[in-house]
């Protein structure tokens, strides 16, 4: 099929991984893959390491109607069977750009919020669960494909040992869902404790989540963490990143899928993670891949931290588990095959 994979973003973070995914899955089934990316993302030099077909830079503002004939021209002569979008604010403008090329468009939602999507041909949802809210809103079931978030990295597992005293770490952007401040409450249980660690939180302090940075170094003073806890900034390098961590959190209290637990499991780390939506779902049949507690529980999160602290044998199993279960149901290979066949779904019904 002729493919084209939209991405209108201009940061990085897991909308954008799961673009530079979508093109590797599909050449690997030797779709014809043309990249549309706004002229100023931070991903093209990630992206011409897929090697996408064709790409088209464009600067994309969801409110400039002008961009549906200039697109329509730039990509008329590759005739796409398939527009992918996977920015909500871009389909109004692509789903007009479909109709004029007659080509189907889907839209990759990486979070439950219905707007936009429901004017789409078809919806590639990361989780089951979203897959059931689109259709309790009515939406034809038959029309959306579960397609998760994936890994395309290879790595052999690596058994953990821990240092001493153990390093716990997390990361990610600082909005208020993303729980850290929890996170830092949950640490200050296990100093109560006597129980001996090391931390560090990984993130940039964003203008827009200022509030929530502030809350953190303030929880961190609170709980007399000074010493504990290091804050690293942006995280360049997440391979660093991982080797120099034993166990990594996921402290969410919402959260659609979780690519950074893929990483944090491909890297052969122990996984103590929240119940949030996307984690419940990988974790559904798996509880044995990582020590589990329920959303906005501190003290739950404290308890398992000391259980994974304490009994280094059982981290270690559940690591080994967890890397089991990313390379079995999350790998580049097996959800490629799960996006082919959602993809040749609209092929299969231009041709009936």
């Amino acid at each position: 099929m002729r493919i084209v994979n939209v991405m209108i973003s201009r940061v990085m973070g897991g909308i954008e991984q799961a673009f530079l995914d979508y093109t590797e899955a599909l050449k690997l089934h030797n779709h014809q893959v043309c990249a549309v990316v706004d002229a100023k993302c931070k991903i093209t030099a990630d992206l011409e390491k897929r090697r996408p077909d064709d790409m088209l830079k464009i600067y994309f503002t969801h409110y400039n109607w002008l961009l549906v004939p200039y697109l329509y021209f730039k990509l008329k002569k590759s005739a796409p069977d398939l527009i992918i979008v996977h920015n909500k604010k871009a389909i109004n403008i692509f789903k007009a750009v479909a109709r004029l090329l007659g080509a189907k468009i889907v839209a990759v939602s990486h979070n439950p919020k219905f707007r936009h999507v429901d004017k789409c041909d078809g919806i590639f949802t990361i989780t089951d669960y979203q897959r059931e809210i689109f259709a309790a809103k009515g939406y034809p079931k038959e029309r959306i494909f579960t397609v998760p978030n994936l890994i395309a990295e290879k790595r052999e597992f690596v058994s953990p040992a821990f240092h001493n005293p153990p390093i716990i770490g997390t990361m990610g952007r600082f909005d208020p869902m993303k729980g850290f401040p929890d996170f830092v409450a949950a640490l200050g249980e296990l100093k109560k404790q006597g129980v001996e660690f090391k931390a560090v939180i990984g993130g940039a302090p964003q203008a827009s989540y200022r509030e929530e940075y502030e809350k953190i170094c303030a929880q961190i003073k609170d709980n007399n963490l000074e010493q504990e806890v290091k804050l690293l900034g942006w995280v360049k390098d997440k391979a660093e990143f991982f080797k120099n961590i034993d166990i990594f959190v996921l402290p969410s209290r919402f959260e659609p899928f979780g690519i950074v637990l893929l990483e944090a499991m491909l890297h052969s780390k122990t996984v103590v993670s929240s119940l949030a939506e996307g984690p419940a779902e990988i974790f559904a049949e798996h509880k044995d891949a990582a020590y589990l507690f329920e959303i906005g529980d501190v003290k739950g999160m404290a308890e398992q931290l000391i259980q994974a602290v304490q009994n280094p044998v059982q981290a270690a199993q559940k690591a080994q588990n967890g890397y089991r279960l990313c390379r079995e149901n999350y790998s580049l290979e097996v959800v490629a095959d799960k996006l082919n066949r959602a993809v040749t779904f609209f092929a299969d019904e231009e041709k009936k």
